[in-house]
């Protein structure tokens, strides 16, 4: 039986380290035992100097400590389950993208659009995570968010301000209804972007800049959003192979993590978060 993620038909799982037996060990997509043990930074120098062709591994079902050393390594946390008949399994399986969107939050600029409709958002943080979580997986479904991945980042959240990685929630809303969100973490430095959502059209995008102006006010120096996609080059990401990009993350990494992530913040007006980042660099 093989399991298919995001890149295509990748391993047969049955391997005894998957399946919760023998020792632990990581996997490429293609079968490969790259670590035989479970050690997620060791993983990722092998991956980063071997010019490692894929974008995931392979690891046992995911566990918290598990889920937070990835993190930690400099990969980004998914999960794959796969079903044939009565056999099912979830898998961790942690991306290191071959190519990464970074960003310095202090680069990005709000839109016209942004700047007109701001005044009708509020944006707190770690105010409601389960929300967040439960509204991303409304939007997205669970084709990596599974219910063990899930459980993990509850419990990540949870736990968070005793943690070296702080897992946070960032939430719109618009007279006081939560109308957007996202999940992320964050390390040091350097956020994190794992899924978002929303209600309400136009306060995704209000969402992301008003995140942006905070991070930039928090003094983060890194916002690392994964995979390339349009929206994350509209703001100003740039496109960075793994050889680059890892470095950067480990070095932002180092830093000390401001106080205002491990915390409950009240909603803020997004006019007033955007106001000294507009500068104003219309657009």
């Amino acid at each position: 039986m093989q399991l298919w993620i995001e890149s295509g038909v990748v391993f047969d799982y049955r391997p005894a380290g998957l399946m919760g037996q023998g020792e632990a060990m990581l996997f490429t997509e293609y079968g490969l035992v790259v670590d035989d043990t479970d050690d997620f930074r060791s993983c990722a120098d092998i991956l980063n100097d071997s010019d490692y062709p894929g974008d995931f591994i392979l690891a046992r079902p995911p566990t918290p400590k598990a889920v937070e050393e990835a993190a930690l390594a400099g990969f980004m946390p998914m999960s794959a389950r796969f079903d044939e008949g009565a056999e099912s399994i979830t898998l961790f399986t942690p991306k290191l993208h071959r190519v990464r969107c970074l960003i310095d939050p202090s680069d990005v600029r709000p839109t016209k659009t942004v700047l007109r409709t701001a005044k009708r958002y509020a944006l707190g943080l770690n105010l409601d995570f389960p929300a967040v979580l439960a509204g991303c997986f409304a939007k997205h479904g669970d084709g990596w968010l599974t219910p063990e991945l899930r459980a993990c980042f509850l419990e990540l959240a949870r736990s968070s301000a005793a943690r070296a990685v702080h897992w946070t929630s960032a939430e719109l809303y618009q007279d006081g209804r939560l109308v957007a969100g996202e999940i992320g973490y964050v390390i040091g430095s350097a956020w994190a972007s794992l899924s978002g959502y929303t209600t309400v059209s136009g306060a995704g995008t209000v969402q992301l800049y008003a995140l942006a102006a905070l991070l930039a006010k928090t003094g983060l120096r890194v916002w690392d959003l994964g995979m390339p996609i349009d929206y994350k080059l509209r703001l100003g990401a740039r496109i960075l192979e793994r050889k680059h990009y890892l470095p950067l993350l480990r070095d932002a990494y180092s830093a000390p993590v401001s106080a205002i992530f491990c915390v409950h913040q009240e909603p803020r007006p997004v006019a007033e978060l955007l106001a000294t980042s507009s500068i104003l660099q219309i657009l």
